[in-house]
C-alpha cells in the first residue's frame, strides 16, 4: 500500500476544503474591507485582479498587526514579485519571516528576513496562496489556478477559499512543512501560540 506524498495531500486537503465554504463573486471584494476580512470564510473564482486586491488586504492585515507574523506567499514564479516588490520591502522588515513561493524563472530579490522556495516540479506551482500565522492573526487564502476557457487562453482565473480560521493557517502550513520539511520548520499547534 503506498501512502500519498505531501504535495498530493496538498492537494487532497484543499478540494476537501474547498466545498465547506459558500461561494462568492468578484463583487465581494467591493464590500467588504479588510477588519471584516478578519471574520468571514468562503470560496470563490477570481480574476487576477481580484486575486491581487484580496492578497493586498491581506497584505495590509499582517502590516498592521500588533505582533509580527509568519508569512507564506506563493507567487507562482518569482517573476510576479517584481510588480509588488515595493510593497514586499516592506513587509519583509514587518513580519517575523516572509517565505516566498514560486519557480526561479528569475533570480531571487534580496530581502530582509525572507526566505525563497522553490516550487519547480511540485503541484504547488498551480496555486497562489498567503497564510499570515501568528498568536493575534491568521488569515489563509489558498487558490488553484483553473484553465482559461479557449477563447481567453490568456486570461487567468483562480478558485479557492479564504479563510480566519487559525486550525485551517495550522493545517496547510503543516502541509507545506511536509512538502519542503528542511525549508519550512513545522507550525507551532494553535493550542501553544
Amino acid at each position: 500500500m503506498t501512502h500519498p506524498q505531501p504535495a498530493e495531500l496538498f492537494i487532497q486537503f484543499f478540494h476537501k476544503v474547498l466545498p465547506a465554504y459558500s461561494p462568492q463573486a468578484d463583487n465581494l471584494l467591493s464590500q467588504i474591507d479588510p477588519e471584516t476580512l478578519s471574520s468571514l470564510n468562503f470560496r470563490y473564482i477570481f480574476s487576477v485582479e481580484k486575486m491581487i486586491e484580496i492578497s493586498h488586504m491581506i497584505e495590509d492585515a499582517v502590516m498592521h498587526a500588533q505582533r509580527p507574523a509568519d508569512f507564506h506567499v506563493s507567487f507562482q514564479l518569482f517573476s510576479r514579485l517584481q510588480d509588488q516588490i515595493t510593497r514586499y520591502q516592506e513587509l519583509a522588515g514587518k513580519v517575523e519571516c516572509l517565505r516566498i513561493y514560486g519557480v526561479p524563472d528569475v533570480p531571487p530579490v534580496e530581502l530582509p528576513n525572507t526566505v525563497y522556495i522553490d516550487t519547480s516540479n511540485t503541484p504547488l506551482t498551480k496555486y497562489w496562496f498567503l497564510v499570515a500565522y501568528a498568536p493575534d492573526l491568521s488569515m489563509t487564502l489558498v487558490a488553484e489556478e483553473i484553465p482559461s476557457p479557449l477563447s481567453a487562453p490568456a486570461q487567468r482565473s483562480y478558485e479557492g477559499f479564504y479563510t480566519f480560521e487559525t486550525e485551517i493557517a495550522y493545517k496547510v502550513l503543516n502541509l507545506i512543512h511536509q512538502i519542503f520539511p528542511e525549508s519550512i520548520p513545522a507550525p507551532i499547534p494553535p493550542e501553544l501560540l
